[in-house]
């Protein structure tokens, strides 16, 4: 599950009209936003200074993978897709689209594929609007931190599925990259079969008018 931030330790993440509202996963085109991501129980997405998700469990890897079925389209930082480069492009499909936000989307022309694997360095709002227009209808997020925060601030999330580890870090790369005070509802918390680890699913709270 994803990020960027060493200052600390950079990359990670879980490695997917009518508008009334500055929000996006909620107001365009219906197509909602989950971010998925696994974390220490301190709230770290890397173990220290590594990067990649190897510190979850098992059991965690295969919900994970089961969990993106549900998914036609995902997104993650560059980070997150230099770090799970051989695996991402080892498994890409038609029936997932998978978009990658990068300053210099012409850096990757060597790896998109059409419709499968895409770079783009449009705003969360540009991006949720493009692919709810193309008929998308469940966007994954999967990282890394900046990414995270970047959707999140842009009222782009409709929910957050987080696999809480048992363990430890201290320091490592955080859930969200900057500072955010955002309101979630407790929508399902169960334990991972075979595991001891935790899933929690929340809802976002819609942003409240300004003014």
């Amino acid at each position: 599950m994803g990020a960027v931030v060493r200052a600390p330790p950079r990359g990670n993440g879980r490695e997917e009209m009518d508008v009334e509202s500055p929000g996006c996963g909620r107001t365009v085109g219906r197509m909602e936003v989950t971010l998925i991501a696994a974390q220490s129980l301190d709230g770290f997405i890397t173990r220290h200074d590594e990067p990649g998700t190897a510190f979850t469990s098992a059991a965690d890897k295969t919900h994970f993978a089961a969990t993106l079925a549900r998914f036609d389209a995902s997104v993650m930082g560059g980070e997150t897709y230099r770090v799970a480069r051989s695996v991402i492009r080892s498994r890409l499909t038609a029936a997932r689209r998978r978009l990658v936000l990068t300053r210099n989307p012409g850096a990757y022309a060597g790896d998109a594929v059409p419709g499968q694997l895409e770079f783009t360095s449009a705003s969360p709002l540009e991006l949720v609007r493009q692919l709810a227009s193309q008929g998308h209808r469940r966007c994954a997020l999967l990282g890394g931190a900046q990414v995270h925060r970047l959707f999140l601030a842009a009222g782009c999330v409709d929910f957050l599925e987080l696999s809480v580890e048992p363990r430890i870090f201290g320091s490592g790369v955080p859930l969200v990259g900057g500072r955010l005070d955002l309101h979630l509802t407790l929508e399902r918390h169960e334990r991972i079969a075979q595991s001891d680890t935790l899933l929690l699913t929340y809802r976002v709270a819609p942003k409240a008018p300004a003014g």
